[in-house]
């Protein structure tokens, strides 16, 4: 009797030890990172802010993502390029969004580069021009008002009409920036639209004109693309850079990121996040099947 009950007392003792060992299952704490639920779901926040021409692509992305882990909330902010950088090196948000290569100084320890996509942009003239091809300088010139006649660069005698996007474009600043070295088109001879859709039919029913588009938005029944320096734009010229009006998208992580922040990089570049982009009119980073 006396033996039974002692070892019924050690059972009720180490029982209650393991108990207090373990802390209750719905036990969670503000500084969590990441946590899993008992179904094996992800749970947990993700702040990012950034590129006005980046936003809308992983707002793209975050709808399908939220469709996989309904339990992640995503805080997703613009602001431009600088904006993103800063954040992430101040430990403000878990992911900063750059449409823009950074400079050395602004990559600090624990920063890492994620490039989810490219932006290429096409040069479209009407269909009718004669001219097919363009060197850098030339398109730098005609935007800058120092070319004015078709003539000059080969085709017909007819004044050039520049379209551009509207300032706030994030098309514009990425022309400004590449073709321009970052100075403002002649304010006098350019016709602004807002939307890329509104330059292609600009360009479609003008036939002195020129403008810029995403190479998601050409339509080749309606205007006709330029090489520029003999190089076509495409999906495989921008994966190797001989075509040089294009940018990188990025997705920019620091050592404060949350953890969760890895697995959001990790489904844009996966070949469901890479699809995305291609439907949103970018050029992906890897291949993927249409």
């Amino acid at each position: 009797m006396l033996k039974g009950l002692i070892a019924f007392l050690l059972i009720v003792l180490i029982g209650g030890c393991a108990s207090a060992d373990q802390p209750p299952a719905t036990e969670t704490t503000e500084t969590t990172a990441m946590s899993v639920t008992p179904q094996g779901e992800l749970k947990g926040r993700i702040s990012m802010v950034g590129s006005t021409t980046v936003q809308p692509l992983v707002e793209a992305m975050g709808t399908v993502y939220n469709n996989i882990h309904p339990d992640v909330q995503l805080d997703i902010g613009a602001g431009g390029s600088v904006v993103g950088i800063q954040a992430v090196q101040k430990g403000d948000v878990d992911i900063g969004m750059s449409s823009r290569h950074l400079d050395d100084e602004e990559i600090l320890a624990g920063m890492e580069l994620h490039q989810i996509a490219i932006d290429v942009l096409a040069v479209i003239v009407h269909p009718d021009n004669p001219v097919d091809d363009l060197s850098l300088e030339q398109l730098r010139a005609i935007y800058l008002g120092e070319v004015t006649n078709w003539q000059a660069v080969g085709g017909e005698d007819m004044p050039i009409l520049p379209v551009v996007r509207e300032v706030t474009s994030g098309t514009r600043g990425a022309f400004d920036e590449i073709v321009l070295d970052d100075q403002q088109p002649d304010e006098s001879v350019v016709d602004v639209q807002i939307t890329a859709g509104e330059v292609e039919r600009k360009v479609a029913t003008t036939p002195n004109a020129i403008g810029y588009i995403g190479f998601g938005h050409i339509n080749p029944d309606e205007i006709k693309v330029l090489t520029i320096d003999e190089i076509v734009p495409s999906p495989e010229t921008a994966l190797d850079q001989s075509y040089t009006l294009q940018r990188p998208l990025l997705l920019i992580t620091g050592s404060l990121s949350r953890h969760l922040a890895q697995n959001f990089v990790d489904f844009a570049l996966s070949p469901e996040g890479q699809q995305i982009v291609a439907r949103e009119g970018w050029v992906p980073v890897i291949d993927v099947e249409e």
